[in-house]
């Protein structure tokens, strides 16, 4: 009896103990509830609430790019794009769902096909088996073999197969696989989520968007949306200044979701569309969806309206430029078919840069051969064959020696240093004896007794021989001033060229003798190109400022409200001596009226003062390169232009510089001004 009372007692005891135990707790339960329902409900609310919407970027309309005088081109036309809703699209990763996914998209594709519209695929897989990775994709191959988790030796096939088995492709056509795998890479590349649309595809025609209207109850999530499509209406205008734009490549992502660029955004890839890039993308706007606790959309809400780009103006004047691309196109095909005594016959390219000599703008930049923008896509590959190389800007990135359009700076750093006087006469004797027996230069004619301006007139290598010996080299640093062997400035890129001298001889494992210092003085000991060709006789026209070159002249807002002008820029200054500039100015100007450049310029309604350049290439049998600089009206100078015809002949260029010079004064004898406000561009 005494041991069941103390079991009884202890039994109590525990039972007492454990719902003390669920009472504590219950308690604890009970004061957080009424924390959480009442003290904190307010708060939860809010906090339910906002986990049930969801925010998805609303791209907005790229800037245009209009010239000088208010003619586009660039601009935007209206078009459709398909595009793929999380929030409605089936999701998930049961056999079941993705089996709908892949109908639903192949669907979507046989719909698509039937207008010959195309679909976004960037899978770096060859389409059709046996299958391969494509060329130039190395980038790519790497993140789809890191997003499959594969070997770095893996094949595409292997891939490939991979993707069959994550995407459960594995009852549909070999053919089917391919299409469906490139169509989830790219909806895995884009980060494809509750929060971002996909883009299926981007420029679909309005008989299509009609037909995936017509069926809409059959692709769930799937919508047609107006979208603003580039247009290129300049066609080869300026092709080389303006550039390209294109999706936003998965590696390119990786930096560029920091700066608030969706997946499906595009992107500016050269020219002025890269350099100006922050100023044409615009702001995106933002939709709100606001789904129940099941998550069912219940509504949508545009909370941010998208604003677009602004528009940046060039300082290219369009009719001209285009007047240089025609006028180089025609030139070419004549040398080519009947270069003079064989002379140009072999003509490579040629490039025009015309530059405002009181602000560094660029009113030209031709480069021959162009291309037309508008076709671009289409023809990539057929412009990446072509032998004459279409894509390369020779205007930036061609460099050149460039002959005798040197001379007037250094004749215009020899008087200023008083290395020599404006009346102190040479006598050009044809050959030049001071390094006789070793090195004896010869010059291209029997010119006699010659001062500055007459040298100049007569291009005499002779006057310039002498001297190129006396400056020796002291005249370096006046071509730093000039910018030879420095970049301008210009925004889209170019080269620096090569100043050749003792030290970069040194550099490269050579000498400098007493004789470069000749055949430099004569242009024959560089490379340069052709902007700063255009940057260099910019300065003798304005007296020795040499401005930052640009090509952006300002920056309008989409609405017209306000017009950030680019400032103008000074890279360097030279004080050349009067004597020097008056000396300069008049060889110049006889070069156009009596002297090299007579046959192009000898009728010329307005003045101008101008220098021709022979460069030797060093090729045999090759032709000279033809150089020319020149700036306009002599007296009040307004423009500055430099030619280059690769293989092509002095002549050439001052033809080319004729044509090009003449279209500007046609221009401003016309009177053309910037489109009114309220009158609709042509």
């Amino acid at each position: 009896m005494l041991r069941e009372s103390n079991a009884g007692k202890l039994s109590f005891r525990r039972v007492t103990a454990l719902l003390l135990i669920i009472a504590m707790v219950l308690g604890i339960f009970s004061v957080r509830l009424f924390q959480i329902q009442i003290v904190q409900g307010e708060d939860y609310a809010k906090l339910a609430d906002e986990s049930y919407k969801t925010s998805i970027s609303i791209a907005a309309s790229r800037g245009e790019i209009v010239d000088c005088n208010q003619v586009p081109l660039v601009s935007n036309r209206t078009s459709y794009a398909v595009t793929l809703d999380y929030n409605y699209f089936p999701h998930g990763n049961s056999s079941e769902k993705l089996k709908e996914q892949n109908d639903c998209l192949l669907e979507l594709v046989a719909l698509l096909q039937i207008e010959g519209e195309e679909w976004n695929d960037t899978l770096p897989i060859t389409d059709a088996a046996p299958y391969a990775f494509e060329e130039n994709r190395a980038s790519g191959i790497e993140r789809l073999k890191t997003m499959l988790r594969m070997a770095s030796y893996a094949t595409a096939g292997q891939c490939l197969e991979q993707m069959v088995k994550q995407y459960g492709l594995t009852e549909y056509t070999p053919e089917q696989q391919r299409i469906l795998a490139g169509i989830h890479y790219e909806m895995d590349s884009a980060g494809f989520s509750a929060k971002v649309a996909y883009t299926f595809a981007s420029d679909i025609s309005s008989t299509s968007m009609y037909r995936i209207l017509e069926y809409g109850s059959r692709f769930p999530g799937v919508d047609v949306i107006t979208v603003p499509v580039r247009e290129y209406v300049a066609g080869s205008t300026a092709c080389h200044i303006i550039g390209t734009v294109g999706p936003i490549y998965a590696e390119e992502y990786a930096e560029l979701k920091d700066k608030g660029y969706s997946y499906n955004d595009i992107l500016g890839k050269s020219g002025i569309e890269a350099a100006a890039e922050e100023y044409l993308r615009g702001t995106a706007g933002k939709r709100v969806l606001s789904k129940n606790s099941q998550g069912v959309v219940t509504s949508e809400e545009e909370t941010v309206a998208p604003a677009p780009g602004h528009t940046v103006v060039l300082c290219i004047d369009s009719k001209v430029q285009q007047a240089a691309q025609t006028a180089m196109t025609e030139k070419v095909a004549d040398l080519r078919a009947n270069g003079l005594e064989e002379k140009g016959k072999d003509i490579k390219s040629g490039s025009v840069v015309m530059l405002d000599v009181k602000t560094g703008g660029v009113i030209v930049c031709a480069s021959w051969p162009d291309y037309d923008l508008s076709t671009y896509g289409e023809k990539y590959n057929e412009l990446l064959a072509d032998q004459d190389n279409p894509l390369f800007n020779r205007a930036l990135g061609g460099a050149f020696p460039c002959g005798s359009t040197f001379k007037p700076g250094v004749a215009l750093a020899a008087i200023t240093d008083e290395i020599i006087n404006p009346t102190q006469s040479i006598n050009c004797v044809y050959s030049y004896q001071y390094y006789a027996p070793s090195y004896v230069p010869k010059c291209m004619s029997h010119h006699g007794p010659l001062g500055v301006a007459g040298a100049i007139e007569k291009s005499c290598n002779y006057y310039f021989y002498d001297v190129g010996r006396l400056m020796g080299g002291s005249l370096f640093s006046y071509l730093s001033l000039y910018g030879f062997g420095s970049k301008t400035g210009v925004e889209i890129g170019e080269s620096s060229g090569v100043q050749q001298s003792p030290e970069y001889m040194q550099s490269i494992g050579g000498t400098w003798v007493g004789g470069d210092y000749l055949q430099l003085a004569i242009g024959q000991r560089g490379s340069y190109t052709p902007i700063q060709l255009a940057a260099y006789a910019m300065m003798i026209a304005n007296g020795g400022t040499r401005y930052k070159t640009h090509l952006i002249k300002s920056v309008r807002s989409y609405d017209g409200s306000t017009d950030e002008v680019i400032p103008t820029e000074i890279a360097a200054q030279v004080e050349w001596s009067d004597e020097a500039m008056a000396a300069v100015r008049k060889g110049m100007i006889a070069v156009g009226k009596t002297g090299t450049a007579r046959g192009s310029f000898g009728n010329a309604p307005y003045s101008v003062a101008c220098k021709t350049g022979t460069a030797q290439t060093g090729i045999e049998g090759a032709s000279d390169h033809g150089t020319f600089i020149a700036y306009a009206p002599a007296e009040n100078p307004e423009v500055a232009l430099a030619v280059v015809m690769e293989n092509g002949t002095s002549s050439a260029s001052a033809a080319v510089a004729r044509q090009v010079l003449d279209a500007y004064f046609e221009g401003k004898e016309k009177g053309e001004a910037p489109t009114q406000e309220g009158v609709l561009l042509p």
